[in-house]
């Protein structure tokens, strides 16, 4: 063992290791002399620009992700408030229709079916915006690695913010498509409900008809029976008058006799 400065703890071989006064910076078994750290001579490591940069921007990146994960949960659930309002007011406007007759038959849409197709709507709604910017805020993406390149921290800030912006803005804008889409859909199945309700009242309204037209008929024809009997009757009633008349009159006469 060296004579050394005494600092090192451990089985240190060369024992000058040590530059002034660094108090037992040595640990564990050092036999090749790189046991000192801290102010032990060049024996100290210290991390490179390039180190701090990667640590910078793997920082920042996590950051960007977690806030667009909070902003776009608070966007789509603002979206989805909207929709519920707008929907909660149509089913209610549909149950007044709903009380509306049409020849005496009440309109009765099928509301369970307007329900579902606002339950999908909210599915889609839900996630939308997140999944969007998740797919676009990381490392791999092209943009995304131009920006994190950026050695100026101000103008690295800057375009990661920008970046940001129209990444949310296009999410927001695919998803009112979407939306548009799906509305436009309830739409049609809103008025092929309403068309199917109508055509099946109209052929409800068909068939009562025909069958009073029927029944009508059925009505004169009965009459028209009604009516010859009636002539019938009246003839026989005529006859046995006239029987009756002739036979007291001669009655009559042979009494008279």
């Amino acid at each position: 063992m060296g004579g050394g400065c005494g600092c090192c703890v451990g089985n240190c071989c060369i024992g000058d290791c040590c530059v002034g006064n660094c108090s037992f910076c040595c640990v564990f078994d050092c036999s090749d002399g790189r046991c000192c750290v801290g102010n032990c001579g060049a024996t100290a490591t210290t991390s490179t620009p390039k180190e701090d940069h990667a640590v910078k921007t793997a920082n920042e990146l996590a950051e960007m992700r977690e806030r667009s994960k909070k902003n776009a949960a608070e966007e789509e659930q603002q979206i989805v408030d909207n929709v519920n309002k707008t929907m909660t007011e149509f089913i209610e406007w549909l149950k007044d229709v709903n009380k509306s007759k049409i020849g005496g038959k009440n309109l009765d849409i099928n509301i369970d079916k307007i329900r579902e197709l606002n339950d999908e709507l909210r599915k889609k709604i839900v996630g939308f915006i997140g999944t969007k910017l998740e797919n676009r805020i990381n490392s791999t993406d092209s943009e995304v690695s131009m920006i994190l390149a950026e050695r100026d921290d101000t103008k690295r800030k800057k375009n990661f913010d920008e970046f940001y912006v129209a990444r949310m803005n296009d999410a927001i804008r695919d998803l009112i498509t979407e939306i548009e889409d799906s509305v436009r859909e309830q739409s049609d199945a809103i008025e092929r409900e309403i068309q199917n309700r109508i055509k099946e009242l109209n052929n409800v309204m068909a068939q009562e008809t025909r069958a009073f037209e029927d029944l009508k008929k059925l009505k004169e024809q009965e009459d028209s029976r009604l009516a010859e009997k009636q002539v019938e009757y009246m003839y026989y009633a005529d006859l046995c008058d006239v029987m009756y008349n002739e036979l007291a009159t001669k009655n009559l006469g042979i009494g008279g006799r």
